[in-house]
């Protein structure tokens, strides 16, 4: 049982290890057919991967000179098609209205600027796995996943933020956002809402914790306690776009966090600041 226990260490690290996808270029294709990998299995690697690709004329016709062949190429203009469709027309993304579709991804909807405009969560790199404890009963061993900095990137001065959701949901690679190579998230329920424990110079949450007694487990937990997960609001807005609203919450650290299934994490942080006390905020 001792094994399973200190085990927790490494079902934990997997667990909060963030995945980065490899995005597909048109470089990136020639690279691979002049490896002399075959069409079939460069079309594959085209429809699992998010893409970069310019399918403008000239470059098709630059494309075919360099040995791409038709099947590929047309594999190129389909994704990108695809990927079109979930971010709607070009400058979508700079758009503030929240009904444009933009590119799969987390927004949060900044109404405190003039004009308001809707800005990307990127999602965070962890600095790794702390852990503590002995694994006994009192001092159960106790895995957290560590992100660098006292405090996020995107700071909202709002109690109640709102959030803006959107997914492809007829392309898996696209949608994804929340993890590549995994199960798709398809809406916010995949996601839970979590409050960061802060240190002097990082963000702290638990991912995991066990115990045992007398050289048997006594508990074991792997993913996010209950403790620091925060309920919130969804409505579905239109297909693949979704409005989530939380608070009022605590000045303090929060995130998004989605698990993968393929026991990986990604976590999406931000800062809700001390409101100004000019600010009226609905409690």
């Amino acid at each position: 049982m001792r094994f399973l226990v200190l085990g927790l260490a490494t079902l934990t690290l997997s667990l909060a290890s963030p995945s980065s996808a490899e995005v597909m270029t048109n470089q990136t294709v020639l690279s691979l057919l002049k490896a002399g990998l075959g069409d079939d299995l460069v079309i594959a690697k085209i429809n699992s991967e998010p893409c970069n690709y310019d399918v403008s004329t000239n470059t098709i016709l630059s494309l075919k000179s360099s040995g791409a062949s038709e099947k590929v190429i047309a594999a190129m203009v389909t994704r990108c098609a695809s990927a079109s469709d979930s971010r709607g027309i070009a400058g979508d993304d700079n758009s503030p209205d929240p009904m444009v579709r933009h590119s799969p991804g987390i927004y949060v909807r900044e109404d405190w600027q003039n004009p308001s405009s809707l800005d990307l969560i990127s999602p965070s790199k962890s600095s790794g796995i702390k852990t503590s404890g002995n694994g006994s009963i009192l001092f159960p061993l106790v895995a957290k996943l560590i992100l660098p900095g006292a405090s996020g990137r995107l700071s909202v001065p709002t109690a109640n933020p709102t959030f803006y959701f959107y997914f492809n949901l007829n392309d898996q690679a696209v949608n994804d956002f929340g993890q590549e190579h995994a199960g798709a998230a398809q809406s916010p329920d995949s996601f839970a809402l979590v409050r960061l424990k802060q240190r002097r110079d990082t963000r702290e949450l638990e991912m995991g914790r066990a115990s045992e007694f007398g050289g048997s487990l006594v508990s074991f937990r792997k993913g996010i306690s209950l403790k620091s997960s925060i309920p919130f609001r969804t409505e579905n807005k239109a297909p693949g776009i979704y409005e989530v609203s939380a608070g009022p919450l605590d000045p303090g650290e929060y995130a998004f966090v989605f698990t993968g299934g393929d026991s990986s994490a990604r976590v999406y942080d931000f800062t809700v600041a001390s409101i100004p006390a000019a600010q009226t905020v609905q409690k």
